[in-house]
């Protein structure tokens, strides 16, 4: 397998999003490695060529996950990434709308142990 160096990484990235996310660009600072090891783990999830989902339903995923985690850097580049592939103000809202629904369901779940704990 043909490993890129970091600097094939940081010159496809910045083609495909127009620069280095500022905090790969951070992390390049501390160790040029970081940005190979990024890359790797794109290509063996998102990027794979066994990955089940086209592009867009990925980058999707991708953004919905941003949203959860609340990482605005991720946020802004894969909502950009998706307005070029041509995610629609719909779409957009329902995804917004699922992972609020997935995050509230997600509080039930964490309560159970208050909840049982105070029964008990």
């Amino acid at each position: 397998m043909n490993v890129p160096t970091p600097e094939q990484v940081e010159a496809m990235m910045s083609e495909k999003m127009g620069a280095l996310p500022a905090s790969l660009n951070s992390a390049k600072a501390i160790d040029p490695r970081f940005l190979v090891e990024q890359a790797m783990s794109s290509k063996f999830s998102v990027q794979d060529e066994q990955n089940p989902f086209d592009p867009k339903m990925s980058m999707i995923i991708s953004l919905a996950t941003s949203i959860t985690l609340g990482s605005e850097e991720c946020i802004m580049e894969h909502t950009k990434m998706l307005k070029k592939m041509g995610i629609t103000k719909e779409e957009l809202a329902y995804l917004v709308r699922i992972v609020k629904h997935a995050q509230g369901s997600a509080v039930m779940g964490n309560a159970k142990t208050a909840f049982d704990t105070f029964e008990s």
